[in-house]
């Protein structure tokens, strides 16, 4: 159902995140459990239970109510092997105390500026727990937090009908400098992040790679990137990495933008807040994190055709707020239309679609994420980008190793660890 904007602060009771405490009235999502004294203990319940039921073509009358445009389409598209199992509902999110401070100071502090496409005068926390107008909203998303330092390695391939490319597996390092907890209050120039991505796999790639150095007010100073390349030995400026720029391995189904979902500039689309609504989405995705411990093993029965398997991923109710943007007049971009599903406990994305100049849904975009401790807070297991025209899709996962697949810091990097002479030593290794 649709949920009247500020339904939050009406209700009087929210979490220090912005979400409503409460859980819906007919009890399919729960209470916040994020501040309860065992929520450190949550995850292993997750891997016994079993989907309470699971939408398919044949009941989208019944369940149609519960499900994104996004997700409707993909069980229409492909009604043979795509369902959507739904599981009980929970709600583990929570930051760090210094994250919530930040949070309250901000809602007499944050400001946008230059029509909504800059914030300012922030502290290390999502900006507006309390949004008003989707600009608002989707800085929330852009902002929120995904620990101060991490580093991870991934996978990533494209998957069509009838092939597969070559997984490309990499090592990811990123600072999150605007949360460093000791800095001052943002302006203009605050920096958002500085990000190093290194091929590892195949040999014939290993050690190229990409360093971004992003502000968070994009629309007023551009990031800047490196590249280095293997076999070239040298390192240089990359061309602008934003908007629609195709990002290779993706064989063009996703765009520079779409990290996270979404992220960069914001200034090409006109954002509205459509509201908040109970819907079925990708979550607490804890079981597929197990297995992709043996992500060989399990590569060939979850990478099908069209879309990864539903039987390893899991699906519940939660409240989202639904965000859309519309290509403004004089910008150029693919994608005429945008609509984002942010987690009301996390804020960030978990569903996106994207349509094309004939106002047709296109792609389709998904992130299975799960909660964790060690940040602490939501992040991704994996991401996947359907391409509803070429029944094909392009999807990222960590790999994990023991059970482990982030380390994390809550002190930013020194600078040094992410100057472009790095890139040339890794080259080398």
């Amino acid at each position: 159902m649709l949920l009247a904007v500020g339904v939050a602060k009406a209700t009087g009771i929210q979490t220090p995140y912005g979400a409503e405490r409460l859980g819906s009235e007919d009890g399919s999502i729960p209470e916040w459990q994020g501040d309860t004294e065992d929520r450190t203990s949550f995850g292993p319940e997750l891997l016994k239970e079993q989907p309470i039921y699971t939408i398919h073509e044949a009941n989208l009358n019944e369940y149609g109510s519960e499900l994104s445009a996004g997700l409707t389409s993909l069980i229409q598209s492909y009604p043979d092997t795509m369902n959507v199992p739904v599981y009980p509902s929970h709600r583990p999110a929570y930051y760090p105390d210094w994250v919530y401070q930040a949070v309250e100071k901000n809602k007499t502090s944050a400001v946008l500026a230059n029509d909504g496409n800059s914030v300012m005068n922030t502290f290390p926390g999502i900006p507006f727990s309390e949004p008003k107008e989707g600009y608002q909203a989707l800085w929330n998303h852009l902002l929120s937090f995904k620990g101060v330092q991490l580093e991870t390695n991934t996978w990533e391939i494209v998957v069509r009908e009838d092939s597969q490319s070559g997984i490309i597996k990499n090592k990811i390092k990123y600072s999150l400098d605007y949360y460093d907890k000791t800095r001052n209050p943002s302006n203009e120039k605050q920096m958002l992040l500085y990000y190093l991505s290194t091929i590892t796999s195949p040999s014939r790639l290993s050690g190229s790679s990409l360093l971004v150095h992003e502000p968070v007010n994009t629309s007023l100073t551009p990031p800047e990137a490196w590249s280095y390349v293997a076999g070239q030995r040298r390192v240089m400026r990359a061309p602008s990495i934003e908007y629609n720029t195709p990002i290779p391995s993706s064989d063009g189904i996703r765009f520079a933008d779409e990290f996270n979902l979404y992220s960069g500039s914001i200034d090409h689309y006109q954002w509205r807040l459509v509201g908040k609504q109970a819907l079925v989405v990708p979550y607490n995705n804890e079981v597929l994190y197990k297995q992709l411990d043996d992500f060989e093993g399990i590569r060939e029965t979850l990478l099908t055709a069209r879309h990864i398997n539903p039987k390893h991923v899991r699906y519940e109710k939660h409240r989202v707020w639904v965000v859309e943007g519309v290509l403004k007049e004089g910008k150029s971009h693919p994608y005429k239309k945008r609509v984002l599903y942010l987690d009301e406990d996390s804020w960030g994305a978990l569903m996106a679609e994207n349509y094309d100049d004939n106002d047709q849904l296109w792609r389709v975009s998904l992130s299975y994420s799960k909660f964790y401790h060690e940040l602490p807070g939501v992040f991704k297991v994996l991401d996947t980008f359907h391409d509803l025209k070429e029944a094909s899709y392009y999807t990222q996962g960590l790999l994990i190793k023991n059970g482990k697949a982030v380390t994390v810091s809550d002190q930013v990097a020194k600078k040094s660890k992410f100057k472009p002479s790095v890139l040339r030593r890794l080259g080398r290794k």
